[in-house]
């Protein structure tokens, strides 16, 4: 087993930065399924191929826009059926808009599910232009809840002890006057993950704050990697709970750090 790697946060992207533009090779036409949505965090709208494109490789480009350029160390994608449409997956970099430079970030793959999806990469450095490349389609038309690229915010490792797979299930319950179940409508199951950092020192404490300022105290999503040197599977879509409360301790010196965080079950 390699060592345990520290708790990530997956939320820093390019996607939506000023002067940037998104694209896409093709876009259903029968609804709102614009590719932008793709960065808004929300499970609730998606980017659609076109069905007349499903045989054609779909590509989703970044471009920085002139005098731009940008780093990505991640991709982390959510709410797809890349799985169910036989896609293989490559994110891309160049400095031509893929004219003749054209790279690989990481070797080309196929998910193996369609559940949340991490890929952790050696960054290449900052380029204007980046894609995904979506290839080998043969079931149906490729979509996609939540897909970003960027730099993962390393934290550090809990100071006490949780469960990474809590869960609790949201349902009704209904009961006789007796007592006795009467009937169960289960809604969803939500996980929860409870992270400590006691004693923390200022350098992981501005790590959080500016996690908070720019996405946690908006409530956004964001993608979760408790351990991804072991578990790199175990990667959630969640979100903060609205308290922020970081006291200082050892004198002022440091800060205890709580963070509860929540998402749906898969």
């Amino acid at each position: 087993m390699a060592t345990w790697a520290k708790i990530k946060f997956f939320y820093d992207t390019m996607l939506g930065s000023p002067g940037s533009t998104l694209s896409a090779t093709s876009t259903e036409s029968g609804g709102d399924y614009h590719v932008d949505y793709i960065h808004n965090m929300l499970e609730t709208n998606r980017w659609l191929a076109e069905d007349d494109s499903m045989a054609s490789t779909q590509y989703i480009t970044y471009d920085a826009g002139a005098g731009n350029a940008a780093p990505a160390d991640y991709l982390a994608v959510a709410g797809h059926n890349l799985y169910s449409a036989g896609a293989s997956i490559v994110l891309q970099y160049s400095t031509d808009n893929f004219v003749s430079d054209i790279n690989d970030a990481f070797a080309a793959f196929a998910p193996a599910s369609d559940k949340a999806i991490l890929r952790e990469f050696a960054s290449p450095g900052a380029y204007r232009y980046w894609r995904l490349v979506i290839s080998g389609l043969t079931a149906t038309a490729p979509y996609l809840s939540v897909c970003i690229w960027g730099t993962a915010t390393e934290l550090d490792y809990a100071t006490a002890s949780f469960d990474p797979n809590r869960q609790e299930v949201r349902a009704k319950v209904n009961r006789s006057y007796g007592g006795y179940v009467t009937g169960v409508h289960t809604m969803y199951a939500e996980r929860i993950m409870t992270l400590r950092f006691s004693g923390a020192d200022p350098s992981l404490y501005s790590k959080i704050d500016s996690w908070w300022e720019s996405s946690g105290q908006y409530l956004k999503n964001l993608f979760v990697g408790w351990e991804t040197a072991n578990n790199p599977d175990d990667i959630y879509l969640m979100r903060p709970e609205p308290r922020y409360d970081n006291p200082f301790t050892g004198g002022g010196l440091y800060r205890d750090i709580t963070i509860t965080l929540r998402g749906r079950k898969e």
